[in-house]
């Protein structure tokens, strides 16, 4: 198939070389004049994953038209808050296509909104209509592990059932297999908010508090992204596998989460300004907190994890209070 892979981050590169490798064609398309023509002159990625080789075939551009152009799906790896701006320019080409996937994981700055209704919103499509032919890609997909063909899994989520199982077949093989899912809703919350907990986890390593309280804070975290997740109309079952569970565990775990390294920095003493201003990485989960807890406020609903994380990242409140105050809550049965 030909698709075009919209966002040449960690993940967009990654998985435009996957794709590639699969045997399809591949055009991606970049914002900074650096990336494409390092990609097309050298094969590799001067800023992201840029340790892997990519493949011969993958060609970039920094004309979104021209990527576009003959293309049958596209891949949306854009940072979740600026989907709308940089979609609505090419509107009419990307609703001419077979289908699109979005990779990226986050609500909409402004409205809160899941991507996928952003996308129908800005396409003028009604979800889950029969023109709605809009999938999620999610699950515990460090990259840089899949730029390394290490094992791994993730699920792809859509209303139409024979875009679900076209997607599979393309991104599956020997070392990336793909699961097929109907709650498209649940798949991109899950992998939204497991972000918000991943800083928490970080922080929780940072402070030395050891595996007793990781393993509390992990259980209590996903309680909480079941709470707000089923609230917002996901399916509980769903929060239980790769795209809430499984995502959880490798983005509260490993040293490769951007979520993750932010909260061991702000454990350390860094801030939240110093941690951004030193990466290029957009870190999703700390957007994401905020939106949850207007959301919870909304919805009336008690998401004391995320309270506390928005303290430490947006009111200067010090790592280790915010674990006191946690610690300090009003005793309760563990099913509220």
């Amino acid at each position: 198939m030909k698709f075009a892979v919209i966002g040449a981050g960690s993940w967009g590169t990654t998985l435009a070389n996957l794709l590639s490798e699969n045997g399809h064609q591949v055009r991606l398309w970049a914002r900074e004049p650096e990336v494409v023509s390092t990609i097309n002159n050298e094969h590799r990625n001067p800023f992201f994953v840029n340790h892997l080789q990519l493949h011969e075939k993958l060609v970039c551009t920094g004309n979104l038209t021209e990527a576009l152009t003959s293309a049958q799906i596209a891949v949306l790896s854009i940072p979740s808050g600026y989907i709308r701006t940089v979609i609505e320019p090419c509107k009419d080409a990307l609703k001419g296509l077979d289908g699109i996937v979005n990779v990226a994981k986050g609500f909409e700055r402004s409205s809160g909104r899941r991507s996928s209704q952003v996308i129908c919103d800005v396409l003028g499509v009604e979800a889950d209509s029969e023109n709605d032919k809009i999938a999620c890609l999610s699950g515990p997909n460090l990259a840089d592990e899949v730029a390394q063909k290490k094992l791994g899994a993730s699920v792809i989520a859509a209303p139409c059932e024979a875009l679900s199982l076209a997607l599979q077949e393309c991104f599956s093989n020997s070392y990336f297999r793909i699961y097929r899912h109907s709650d498209r809703t649940g798949v991109e919350l899950g992998g939204t908010l497991k972000n918000i907990f991943a800083i928490g986890a970080g922080i929780v390593d940072g402070l030395g508090l050891g595996d007793n309280a990781k393993a509390a804070y992990l259980t209590r975290s996903l309680h909480e992204l079941v709470r707000l997740g089923t609230a917002l109309g996901g399916d509980t079952q769903t929060f239980y596998g790769l795209t809430g569970l499984g995502d959880l565990m490798a983005t509260t775990s490993s040293p490769l989460s951007r979520n993750h390294r932010l909260g061991m920095a702000l454990a350390k003493g860094q801030s939240l300004k110093e941690f951004t201003e030193s990466t290029k990485m957009v870190v999703e989960g700390v957007e994401a907190a905020k939106i949850a807890s207007e959301w919870g406020k909304k919805l009336t609903l008690q998401l004391p994890i995320t309270e506390e994380l928005c303290k430490v990242l947006f009111e200067s409140c010090p790592p280790d209070i915010a674990a006191a105050n946690l610690m300090g809550r009003s005793l309760k049965a563990e099913t509220d």
